[in-house]
C-alpha cells in the first residue's frame, strides 16, 4: 500500500511541475509575445484537476489532512486513535464509497466517448482526468479499510 501512495505522490509532484511550468509559459507567451496555445492551457487545467484529486489521497495517507477537532490536542494517543477509527468508519468510508458510486457513471460515459476538451481544438484525454474521480475515492476507501483492520488487530493483541 505504501508503494501505491508513494507512486501517487510522485505523480502529484510531476503534475505540480506541469502546472507551474505550463502556467508560466502561458503567461509569458500571452503577455510578452502576444499569443498563446489552447493545448498548453488544457494541459495546465488537466494537470491541476488531477493534482487536486490525487493530492487528497496523498495527504490523507500521510495523516496531514485538515482536522476540525478541538479535543485532539488534550487527549492521549489511544483516544486519538479511537477518534480516527470512528472518523474513518463512519465518515470517510461512507462518504468516499458514495463518491465512488456516484462518479462511476460519469467516468464510464466519458470513457465510452473518449471525451476531450470542451474547447474546439483543445487536447483530447479529458476522460483520463475524470478517471481521477474514481481513483481518489478508491484510494481513500482502501486506506480506510487498512486503517480500520489495523485498529482491530492492535486491539485484539
Amino acid at each position: 500500500m505504501r508503494a501505491v501512495f508513494s507512486g501517487v505522490r510522485r505523480i502529484c509532484m510531476v503534475l505540480a511541475v506541469i502546472v507551474f511550468l505550463g502556467q508560466l509559459s502561458m503567461v509569458l507567451m500571452r503577455y510578452l509575445l502576444g499569443f498563446g496555445f489552447l493545448e498548453i492551457q488544457d494541459a495546465v487545467n488537466y494537470a491541476f484537476a488531477a493534482l487536486v484529486a490525487l493530492s487528497v489521497a496523498v495527504t490523507f495517507s500521510a495523516d496531514k489532512h485538515v482536522r476540525v477537532d478541538i479535543f485532539r490536542q488534550k487527549l492521549g494517543g489511544n483516544a486519538n486513535r479511537r477518534i480516527d477509527w470512528v472518523g474513518d468508519l463512519f465518515l470517510a468510508l461512507p462518504v468516499f464509497s458514495i463518491m465512488m458510486w456516484m462518479a462511476y457513471p460519469l467516468v464510464r460515459s466519458s470513457w465510452v466517448i473518449l471525451e476531450g476538451s470542451p474547447e474546439t481544438g483543445g487536447l483530447p484525454g479529458l476522460f483520463l482526468v475524470k478517471t481521477c474521480l474514481l481513483v481518489l475515492p478508491t484510494l481513500i476507501v482502501l486506506l480506510t479499510l487498512v486503517r480500520v483492520i489495523g485498529f482491530f488487530r492492535r486491539n485484539a493483541s
